[in-house]
């Protein structure tokens, strides 16, 4: 069986790469991935990547996938929260690309059969020296996983645990996010956005996707009231 790979360009958000991601010049984690895909295979441990939601894990990953594809290589992002009702066979034969992700490990916690499948893809992975990159919600001990091996194999990677930002910073990140698109958005209007809204980040980028194309539509700048007209805020 061939595996199906995604059409990268279409899955994968144009703005989330290594560079854009908050902090970058200083985050052990991007620097690290930065080189990941260029290490020797003789000294490449697959990467396991925790936190909680909204802590830019899956940022990364779409990074990584994004800069396989700059140096020619081929890559798969899975996430097992989607593909757990499928058979564990969609894992097969993946040893021959050369970056496969797991986000959302933790979903297979529950079933014994996707656990197995996922520790034998670990072990042809690194016997082929191919790069593997795990993201879960929580540490290897924390997951529920009951194959043993697995969770052995889990707390073997090299492993980097991404905290949530604080609102100093989500507001940073999104007025980051919407110079990347041409944008400028003032304090107090990012500062309105954060506490209006759900503070998720995905959720914010969304709305200041739908935010832009409104700007542009009615040639308007961002400012708070234009923002409580567009997302039909009353006060």
């Amino acid at each position: 069986m061939t595996p199906v790979q995604y059409t990268l360009a279409v899955t994968l958000p144009e703005d989330e790469t290594l560079d854009t991601f908050y902090g970058a010049d200083t985050s052990p984690v991007v620097g690290y991935i930065k080189h990941f895909l260029t290490r020797p295979f003789e000294h490449r441990l697959p990467v396991y990547l925790f936190g909680a939601s909204g802590s830019g894990k899956s940022h990364l990953l779409y990074a990584a996938c994004v800069q396989a594809q700059e140096l020619g290589l081929t890559s798969q992002l899975l996430s097992l929260e989607d593909f757990k009702a499928w058979s564990p066979r969609i894992l097969d034969q993946l040893e021959e690309l050369d970056l496969v992700c797991l986000d959302n490990i933790q979903a297979i916690a529950g079933d014994i059969s996707w656990q197995v499948a996922v520790f034998d893809l670990y072990n042809r992975m690194t016997e082929q020296g191919k790069a593997l990159i795990i993201v879960a919600d929580q540490a290897p001990t924390e997951l529920g996983i009951t194959l043993p091996d697995l969770v052995s194999r889990l707390q073997a990677c090299t492993s980097f645990q991404l905290r949530l930002l604080g609102d100093e910073d989500k507001q940073k990140l999104l007025q980051q996010k919407a110079r990347l698109r041409g944008m400028e958005l003032p304090d107090e209007v990012a500062r309105f956005l954060l506490n209006r809204q759900q503070r998720d980040i995905r959720e914010l980028v969304q709305i200041l996707d739908l935010l832009d194309k409104a700007s542009i539509v009615h040639q308007r700048k961002l400012t708070i009231p234009f923002v409580k007209d567009m997302l039909s805020l009353s006060h």
